[in-house]
């Protein structure tokens, strides 16, 4: 979800005497027809895109967490289900594994390292034109949204820990889980991707 805030600012008007009120005042302006086309693409290939890592790979060490990601109407969604049977070590990252698990342990804590991308695919023009903070909104008990790939360097990724990203490039997700902070033995709930450009405060 891309957000953001335009201002325009209202010039003063200073000049004297009548040329402040000279010929040229516009004050009424009908443009006749103008177009505008939009077309509406899924999640993987949208200005921000919310993609599976490519080949399913997540970082040097091989791992297919890009095989919970699935898209439903187009939208991107993590299985880490029985529904999604995979496995982390192999397999084609849109093909089920038979030998993958079915779900997380009990008093278990787990990271995906790398589980999605968030693409910045808006247009760059120069001079720092579609440099993007990236962030996610999410109130889910136990699940946590991360960047970086090895104990130390896991920071979560939300409104006070924004990541920054040039046209072109990803911020790769991961998704930390404590079994015992979640709500039910089985969860759906929702997040939220904010992408917002540098320096448009929300």
């Amino acid at each position: 979800m891309e957000r953001r805030k335009f201002v325009i600012g209202m010039g003063s008007l200073a000049a004297g005497g009548a040329a402040a009120m000279g010929t040229g005042a516009v004050s009424q302006f009908n443009s006749g027809d103008r177009t505008i086309e939009v077309e509406t693409v899924g999640d993987a290939s949208a200005y921000i895109a919310l993609q599976r890592p490519n080949d399913g790979l997540s970082d040097s060490g091989g791992t297919r967490n890009g095989n919970f990601v699935k898209y439903s109407n187009e939208k991107l969604r993590l299985d880490f289900t029985s529904n999604n049977s995979t496995s982390a070590n192999g397999g084609d990252p849109q093909d089920s594994s038979p030998n993958g698990g079915d779900g997380v342990n009990p008093d278990s804590t787990y990271y995906f390292d790398g589980t999605f991308e968030i693409r910045n695919l808006s247009n760059n023009s120069g001079g720092g034109v579609g440099e993007m903070e990236i962030w996610i909104n999410e109130n889910i008990d136990g699940i946590t949204f991360y960047t970086g790939s090895s104990a130390g360097n896991r920071t979560p990724l939300n409104s006070n820990n924004r990541a920054s990203t040039s046209p072109g490039q990803a911020v790769s997700v991961g998704v930390k889980i404590v079994q015992e902070n979640l709500t039910s033995g089985d969860i759906d709930e929702s997040f939220e991707v904010v992408a917002q450009e540098n320096g448009n405060g929300l």
